[in-house]
């Protein structure tokens, strides 16, 4: 059973530096990984990408649901273990190098239909989530534990909304699943972390009556009503309040989507 002397062995025999950068600090309690594997709704036949499989205790833990698992690893030491460790019978690939190289649209194609589950460093979960929230072959479920202030800006909602959260949330549905403590990580970072779970919506979902080039320049919008975040929109967007259909002296963090579009259109 996976826990803190478990994992120290490991560190400890791989001559290994957790690298607090890349996001190295490894579970040492059975209880998250089992949340991560209910949250992810993983079961019997799933292909699962894993991101950051680490030492593999939620790997292993994976292909014991009976899912088909490709694992990308960032660090060699750690992705040349797992391909030595883990065992030949049950259906995984293990891949070495960088997740937004390497999931290309073909990629992603050619694993289709698949659940994400990813355990990230902070520097990454923009790009992360963008990549695989907008590309055409879209996981099914994606699972993600990351530090617990970044799950809170994702499921934020007006009138505490923010960039990532307006954007994550009108690719996908999300949800803050749990927190889990720092103490149950070694190394234990600064912070505690939590899993939260992001369903993709469907293209007709997500278009909200805009066209592509429409949602483009809805976005551009937004990003400029949110350059200084603590000035009223009028100041922001560079118009006259009698201007606007809404009230301009709100902050951009307040709008729902609906209201954006509805500020969008007036304005444009």
């Amino acid at each position: 059973m996976i826990n803190k002397s478990w994992v120290q062995e490991k560190i400890k025999a791989l001559k290994l530096a957790p690298s607090r950068g890349n996001g190295q600090n490894f579970l040492i309690s059975p209880d998250p990984i089992i949340a991560i594997i209910k949250a992810g709704e993983i079961t019997a036949g799933d292909r699962v990408l894993e991101i950051g499989p680490g030492l593999g205790a939620l790997t292993e833990a994976l292909l014991a649901t009976g899912a088909d698992v490709t694992a990308i690893e960032f660090d060699k030491k750690l992705a040349e273990y797992l391909e030595k460790n883990l065992s030949k019978k049950l259906p995984h690939k293990i891949i070495h190098g960088d997740v937004l190289e390497i999931a290309t649209e073909n990629f992603l194609a050619d694993l289709h239909p698949y659940k994400l589950i990813a355990n990230i460093p902070y520097h990454l979960t923009s790009d992360i989530i963008r990549r695989f929230t907008e590309t055409k072959f879209k996981p099914q479920t994606i699972c993600l534990l990351v530090q617990k202030e970044v799950a809170e800006r994702i499921t934020a909602e007006p009138p505490r909304t923010n960039q990532l959260a307006l954007f994550t949330q009108w690719f996908a549905r999300v949800e803050y699943i749990t927190t889990i403590p720092r103490t149950l990580f070694s190394p234990a970072p600064e912070v505690d972390s939590a899993i939260i779970r992001i369903v993709p919506r469907t293209p007709d979902e997500q278009a909200r009556g805009l066209s592509p080039n429409e949602q483009k320049q809805l976005f551009s919008f937004i990003k400029r009503g949110y350059a200084h975040p603590r000035k009223q929109l009028a100041n922001n967007l560079g118009v006259k309040i009698t201007d606007a259909p809404l009230n301009l002296t709100r902050r951009a963090e307040t709008l729902s989507h609906e209201e954006w579009i509805t500020l969008f259109k007036a304005l444009s």
